[in-house]
């Protein structure tokens, strides 16, 4: 039992309950305070290289807590389906998820942002960024004493997370991934690239096209849809550096969103929430924390049902 990094439990509960239809692969350890814990990656469903896949990720910040939770809560439902639902065994005879719930496991056991050596992961990877950038919140390299640091080589975590969005990415013809967040503004925001320029993401037209359904599909919706640039810019953003990697490899539609949970909305209701870091990120009474759960389930099955029917959005 990981008593820091309650996450981690979940996902072995839900690792034990349904391990008959998930394929669970340690991914490194990552140690905090002596203590080492694992990065752990899931697979469920077809095993070919070239398979429709869709990336579920989570857990980048290790304040920000609840997009691990989000994901956890969405495993769940998607593996109960699975258990007794014709037409969702047969959906993953065809297709794949592929998940990393907690990529940053030493920031959730020290309750900070960065990891253990005081890397933001999300500032990490070789991309540069150009424009107007916001100081010190696009990523920097003086040190980890101040947030957004960009550390001087590449993580662990950011190896990992490589390693296993090539074996189970790269190839596939087509690839959907969304990674979880919260802190920025009063709204969920769903972003998509660029973060590190203003130019026109090569697979633009695909994006509109899958918005477009998802606005036909959900007309109320509660999401501000947009490029992370129209937000603000960033160095090292790693879903950017892995779309260029997969270029590289298979130059096929991979779409890669963000969800920003907007937490501000959650201080405002609760402002005795900003007095604490994890309140800052997460909500913390009972009923927002539940509708947390359930808001973004239908966003999440949509993304996934995407990878089934790419002739509907390239």
């Amino acid at each position: 039992m990981f008593k820091k990094i309650p996450e981690l439990n979940e996902l072995q509960k839900l690792t034990d309950r349904f391990s008959n239809l998930l394929q669970v692969e340690e991914l490194g350890q990552i140690e905090a305070k002596g203590i080492k814990y694992p990065m752990v990656g899931l697979v469920i469903g077809n095993k070919s290289p070239t398979a429709p896949t869709f990336g579920l990720f989570g857990g980048v910040h290790g304040l920000e807590r609840v997009g691990s939770h989000v994901l956890l809560a969405f495993l769940n439902m998607l593996l109960e389906k699975c258990s007794w639902d014709r037409d969702w065994a047969s959906f993953f005879e065809r297709n794949r998820l592929v998940s990393i719930p907690v990529i940053n496991p030493s920031g959730f056991a020290l309750n900070r942002r960065s990891n253990n050596n005081g890397v933001d992961l999300m500032r990490n990877a070789p991309v540069e960024a150009s424009g107007k950038l916001l100081w010190g919140v696009s990523g920097h390299r003086y040190g980890g004493f101040m947030p957004w640091y960009r550390g001087k080589e590449l993580q662990t975590e950011t190896r990992a997370v490589e390693a296993f969005a090539q074996k189970y990415l790269y190839q596939s013809q087509t690839a959907i991934s969304i990674d979880l967040h919260s802190g920025f503004g009063m709204k969920d925001r769903l972003w998509y690239p660029w973060a590190h320029t203003t130019n026109p993401f090569p697979h633009l037209g695909a994006i509109h096209r899958i918005v477009e359904l998802f606005e036909k599909t959900y007309p109320y919706h509660i999401y501000k849809i947009e490029p992370q640039h129209h937000s603000y810019m960033t160095h090292g953003d790693l879903w950017d550096w892995l779309y260029l990697e997969k270029q590289k490899n298979n130059n096929s539609a991979y779409l890669p969103f963000t969800l920003e949970m907007g937490s501000w909305m959650w201080v405002k209701k609760n402002p005795w929430q900003f007095f604490s870091l994890s309140g800052i990120f997460n909500p913390v009474k009972k009923h927002r924390y539940a509708r947390t759960m359930r808001r973004h389930l239908h966003l999440l099955e949509f993304l996934l049902k995407g990878i089934d029917c790419p002739d509907k959005w390239l």
